[in-house]
C-alpha cells in the first residue's frame, strides 16, 4: 500500500444539509459561566507504531458504557480533520472492555466500512464513551477496524483499494475524525442504504442498510457539553530540511473559553455539503479543494515536477525545491495567499532519515479537481475548524480559519 496518498474520505465528505446542530433552550434572567474545564491535550508527530512520516497523533480514553474505571487509553490515534468519527483497531483494544455490539433497525449486528483514496477499513460499529481531557463523550458509535469474528467484508466495501485494517497497514492505533460535519454520512445514509458505508450482517451474509443519525459515527466534539463547536491544532514550524518530532496541542471548542478565541484568524467558509472551497494556483482554479490533516502531504496536479523512487515514491521530486503560492478562496468570499513549498523528497529522506515531520513534500493528485491542504499547511500555524450549525467565534460552521 502506498501510504503517501491522501487519508480523506473517498466520497469526500457525505454528510448533507440537515445535520447542523440545534440551538440551546432559555430560561432566567442572570447571566451563568460555565466552569472553566481543560480543553486541551498534546499532539505529536512522530514515527508512530508503524514508522510513517507525517502523521499527526494523539491519545484517546476509551471506557465501557456507563462506568468509571473500566477503561483503556489509547496513544498514537490519528487526528484527521478530513473525516468523521473515531475508530480504533481491535488489535489495541482491550477485551475487557467489552464494548457492547450496535444492531440495526432489522436486529442484526452493524458493520461500517470506510473507504479512503487509498484503501477501506473495516469493522462493527460498538457503542463507548469517550474521554479527552475533561471533555466526555458518553454512548458514542464507534468504529472497532479488523477487531475477531468479523463476518467476510462485503465487495462494495473492499472494491475501494487495498485493506487497512490492521496497524501496520492503517499506520496508527485508529484514527480521529474531527472533520466540519457531525456525523460521518449524516441525512444521505437516513434515507437510502448507500454501499460503501454501513451495513447488517446477519448469519446469512453483509448488505447495505439505511441507519439513523443516532447510529451514525459522530464527530465526538458535537456531543460534548461544552467546547462543542469545533477543534484548533497548533503546531509550530519546522525547519525545511525537516524534524524527527514536534509537539502541538489539540483545542477543544472555539470562543468558548481564554484560550481558543478566534482573534485575528481569518474565516473561510467552506461549501455546506461537501466541506470545499476553492483553490486558485498557477492560474488555474480546483473548486473542490479542502483543508486536512489526516493527509501527509500537500496534493495537486499530475505531472508538475518529476516523481520520487525508494522510499518517497508517489511523492514530487522536482530538481531543486520550488517556492510557490497559491489562493484560498472560502465560499463567503473571503480569499488570501499561502506560500509553500515543495522540495525533492528523495533527498529529504536520504540526508535526514531519522526524520518524521516535513513541510515541503507534495504529490500528485489524482482528483484534478482538488488541492488537498494535508499536514504541511499546518505546519507552523494555529488552525481552525468548525462544526457545521454551530456558533463558533461569531461565525457559524462549517468553515476553517487560521
Amino acid at each position: 500500500m502506498n501510504r503517501w496518498f491522501a487519508f480523506a474520505l473517498a466520497g469526500v465528505f457525505l454528510s448533507l444539509g440537515g445535520c447542523g446542530g440545534g440551538g440551546g433552550g432559555g430560561g432566567g434572567s442572570g447571566t451563568v459561566t460555565p466552569p472553566t474545564i481543560q480543553n486541551t491535550q498534546p499532539l505529536i508527530v512522530d514515527a508512530g507504531p508503524a514508522n510513517y512520516v507525517n502523521i499527526l497523533f494523539t491519545s484517546v480514553t476509551v471506557c465501557a458504557p456507563g462506568a468509571s474505571t473500566n477503561c483503556q487509553t489509547i496513544d498514537h490515534i490519528q487526528v484527521d480533520t478530513g473525516s468523521t468519527g473515531l475508530r480504533i483497531m481491535g488489535s489495541v483494544l482491550s477485551p475487557a472492555l467489552a464494548l457492547p455490539q450496535a444492531i440495526d433497525a432489522n436486529g442484526n449486528p452493524l458493520y461500517n466500512c470506510v473507504q479512503f483514496v487509498d484503501g477501506y477499513s473495516w469493522g462493527s460499529v460498538r457503542t463507548a464513551d469517550v474521554r479527552f481531557a475533561d471533555e466526555r463523550a458518553s454512548s458514542m458509535p464507534i468504529q472497532v477496524i479488523g477487531d475477531t469474528g468479523n463476518p467476510a467484508i462485503p465487495t462494495s466495501c473492499s472494491s475501494s483499494g487495498p485493506p487497512e485494517n490492521t496497524v501496520a497497514t492503517f499506520g496508527a492505533n485508529g484514527i480521529l475524525g474531527l472533520g466540519l460535519f457531525q456525523y460521518d454520512c449524516g441525512s444521505a445514509c437516513v434515507t437510502s442504504a448507500l454501499p460503501g458505508t454501513y451495513y447488517g450482517c446477519p448469519s446469512s451474509g453483509c448488505r447495505p442498510v439505511a441507519v439513523s443519525l443516532a447510529q451514525q459515527l459522530p464527530n465526538p466534539v458535537s456531543l460534548f457539553a461544552t467546547d462543542n463547536n469545533g477543534v484548533i491544532i497548533d503546531l509550530p514550524a519546522v525547519p525545511a530540511i525537516g524534524a524527527a518530532t514536534v509537539s502541538g496541542t489539540l483545542i477543544f471548542g472555539i470562543g468558548t473559553q481564554a484560550n481558543n478565541s478566534l482573534g485575528n484568524a481569518t474565516v473561510f467558509k467552506v461549501d455546506p455539503n461537501t466541506g470545499n472551497l476553492r483553490t486558485v494556483f498557477n492560474n488555474q482554479a480546483y473548486d473542490n479543494s479542502y483543508v486536512d490533516a489526516g493527509s501527509t502531504a500537500i496534493f495537486f496536479g499530475t505531472g508538475f515536477y518529476g516523481g520520487c523512487s525508494g522510499a518517497a515514491l508517489g511523492l514530487y521530486c522536482p530538481a531543486s525545491t520550488q517556492n510557490l503560492s497559491a489562493s484560498l478562496r472560502g465560499a463567503n468570499g473571503t480569499s488570501g495567499a499561502i506560500s509553500f513549498s515543495v522540495a525533492n523528497a528523495d533527498l529529504l529522506f536520504a540526508n535526514n532519515p531519522a526524520f518524521n515531520v516535513f513541510n515541503n513534500l507534495g504529490a500528485p493528485n489524482s482528483d484534478a479537481t482538488s488541492f488537498d491542504w494535508g499536514l504541511p499547511f499546518f505546519l507552523g500555524r494555529r488552525v481552525y475548524t468548525a462544526l457545521e450549525g454551530r456558533t463558533a467565534g461569531g461565525s457559524t460552521g462549517p468553515f476553517v480559519a487560521f
